[in-house]
C-alpha cells in the first residue's frame, strides 16, 4: 500500500484527499492518506454557522458558476439537490461614487462595455469618462506576449482612469483585497489577456461573442453568476469528511518541518507530537506556511514562496429588521472605490442575494474590511470595527439603527496577492519542485483565490501525486 501525506485541512487539502481516493480507486491502486491540520477544525476560511433563523457565512458564501470545479465536486458528493443559484432577478451591483450609490451599467464584461447605450445612459461616468470608453477600441494597446503589467496600467490604458477608479479597483479590492497598482494583470485578469491574444483586442473578442450569440436560435437566458449550498458552503466540508474512507484526518497537528528521510526520494513530515515518513506530500497551505515548513529542505524555494504577499481580512455580519432601513436594500450590494475614503471595501445584502438565509422581514448584511486598504484592521478591537461598519452604513445609506446581532470573523494573512511578475514567480516555483519529486503544492497562493480554483488545483495535485506513486510501484 502506498501512503501520502496532505498538509492543510482547508478546502484545498480536503479536496486533494477526495481526488486521491477517487483517482486511486479508478486506477486500481491501494493507498492510504494522512491529512494534517494545525487548527482544531477543518475547512480553513470556510465558516458556516446559524444564528437563530439566520445562516451566516464567515468566509466564502458561494462560488462562481462559470468555474465548474466546485459545482462538479458538490454533485459528486451527492449535494446536487442542495445547489441553489443566487437570486438573479434582483442581481444588481452598486458603486459608491460621489457619496451616492450608482448602479453598475448593464452589459459590462468586468469593465469592458458590451452595450454602449447602457454606459452612455449611466451617471457613474462623467462625459469625458464615457467618451474615453466609447473611443477605447481606437486607442487600446495590446500587451506583448509574456509581458506583465499592473491591473491599473492594463485597465487605464485600454478603458481610461474612470473605468479603473470607479469599477475595476473596487471590484478587485472586494475579491483580492488588492492594490491594483501592483496587482498582476496576467494573474488577476487571465481571461482578458487570453481574449486579447486570441482576437487581437478585447473589442474584437466582444464582437465575436456578439456574432456567436446572434447565430443561436431562440432567446438567450442569463445564466446565474453565483451558486451556493442550501445549508451553506460548510456543507461541502462536512460532505467531504464523510466521503473520505482511506484518509486519516488529524486536527490540532501543526506541521513544523518537511524534510528528506532516510529513503532516497522520500520525506519525513514532523508535527508537534509526531512524524511520518512518506514517498509523497501535498502541501495545501498558504505560501508563507509552506515556506516555513520547507525552509531546511529548500531555502531557495522557501524564499520564492515567501515573496508572495498576503493581506488580512475582516468580515462583519449583522442582522436587522427591514423597517429599520430608510429604503429596502436593492440589488446584491455595493463596492467602495478607494477614492471615496472609506474603510469598507464592499457590502452584500445577503437577504437579497440568497433570501433563504434570512427570515422574511429581516435583512442580513455582510461588510468587508482590510486588504491593502487597511492592513491594520486585524488588530482593531471589536467595538471599533462595529463602529466603523455602522458609521459608514449610516453615511452611505442612512441606516441609523443598531443590529439585532453582530458576528465578526478575522482572517489573518488569508488573501494572497498576485503582484506584477507573479506568473514568472510560478515558473521559478515549478522549476524548484523539479528538484523534489513527490512534493506537490496546492492552495489559493498560485493560480486563483476562489473555492473552484482551489478545488481545480487540488485535483491536479492529486493526479500528479498518484502518477508519481505509480512510477514508484
Amino acid at each position: 500500500m502506498q501512503s501520502i501525506v496532505i498538509v492543510g485541512g482547508g478546502i484545498s487539502g480536503l479536496s486533494a484527499a477526495y481526488y486521491l481516493e477517487k483517482y486511486a480507486e479508478e486506477a486500481g491502486m491501494d493507498i492510504s492518506v494522512c491529512l494534517l491540520e494545525g487548527r482544531n477544525r477543518l475547512g480553513g476560511v470556510i465558516a458556516t454557522e446559524r444564528c437563530g433563523d439566520f445562516l451566516l457565512e464567515g468566509g466564502p458564501d458561494s462560488f462562481l458558476a462559470q468555474k465548474p470545479a466546485a459545482v462538479e465536486l458538490c454533485r459528486a458528493l451527492g449535494l446536487a439537490d442542495q445547489l441553489i443559484p443566487s437570486n438573479d432577478e434582483q442581481r444588481k451591483t452598486y458603486i459608491l461614487q460621489g457619496h451616492k450609490l450608482k448602479p453598475l451599467p448593464d452589459g459590462l464584461m468586468f469593465v469592458v462595455p458590451t452595450r454602449v447605450g447602457s454606459v452612455l445612459r449611466s451617471d457613474l461616468f462623467s462625459f469625458s469618462g464615457k467618451l474615453r470608453l466609447v473611443l477605447s477600441p481606437l486607442l487600446a494597446p495590446r500587451l506583448p506576449p509574456e509581458e506583465d503589467c499592473s491591473v491599473a496600467e492594463f485597465v487605464s490604458r485600454r478603458l481610461g482612469r474612470q473605468a479603473l477608479e470607479r469599477v475595476a479597483e473596487p471590484l478587485l479590492s472586494a475579491v483580492y483585497g488588492a492594490d491594483v497598482d501592483s496587482l498582476s494583470a496576467r494573474a488577476a485578469l487571465p481571461q482578458f489577456i487570453a481574449l486579447e491574444e486570441k482576437y487581437g483586442s478585447l473589442w474584437q473578442a466582444i464582437r465575436q461573442a456578439r456574432r456567436n450569440r446572434s447565430l443561436q436560435n431562440g432567446p438567450r437566458q442569463q445564466a446565474s453568476l453565483f451558486i451556493t449550498l442550501r445549508n451553506g458552503v460548510g456543507e461541502m466540508v462536512s460532505a467531504l469528511e464523510k466521503k473520505l474512507v482511506k484518509t486519516t484526518l488529524m486536527t490540532g497537528s501543526e506541521v513544523v518541518q518537511v524534510e528528506t528521510d532516510s529513503h532516497p526520494g522520500g520525506y519525513r513530515v514532523r508535527w508537534q507530537g509526531g512524524e511520518l515518513e512518506t514517498p509523497a506530500v501535498i502541501l495545501a497551505t498558504p505560501a508563507h506556511a509552506t515556506a516555513r515548513m520547507i525552509q531546511k529542505l529548500d531555502p531557495e524555494l522557501a524564499e520564492t514562496l515567501n515573496e508572495i504577499p498576503y493581506h488580512s481580512s475582516v468580515i462583519v455580519l449583522m442582522g436587522f429588521e427591514e423597517h429599520q432601513f430608510p429604503q429596502p436594500p436593492d440589488g446584491f450590494g455595493f463596492v467602495v472605490p478607494r477614492s471615496e475614503g472609506k474603510k469598507m471595501l464592499a457590502c452584500t445584502w445577503v437577504s437579497t442575494k440568497f433570501p433563504f438565509r434570512c427570515p422574511p422581514g429581516k435583512v442580513l448584511v455582510r461588510c468587508f474590511f482590510g486588504g491593502a486598504r487597511d492592513p491594520a484592521i486585524l488588530e482593531a478591537p471589536d467595538d471599533r470595527i462595529v463602529q466603523d461598519a455602522l458609521s459608514e452604513l449610516h453615511s452611505i445609506i442612512g441606516l441609523r439603527s443598531d443590529p439585532a446581532f453582530i458576528r465578526i470573523y478575522r482572517w489573518e494573512r488569508c488573501m494572497p496577492q498576485y503582484p506584477v511578475g507573479h506568473p514568472r514567480r510560478l515558473q521559478r516555483v515549478a522549476a524548484s519542485l523539479q528538484r523534489h519529486p513527490g512534493l506537490f503544492l496546492s492552495g489559493n497562493a498560485y493560480r486563483g483565490v476562489g473555492v473552484p480554483d482551489c478545488i481545480q488545483a487540488s485535483s491536479a495535485a492529486a493526479s500528479a501525486a498518484l502518477d508519481y506513486l505509480w512510477l514508484l510501484s
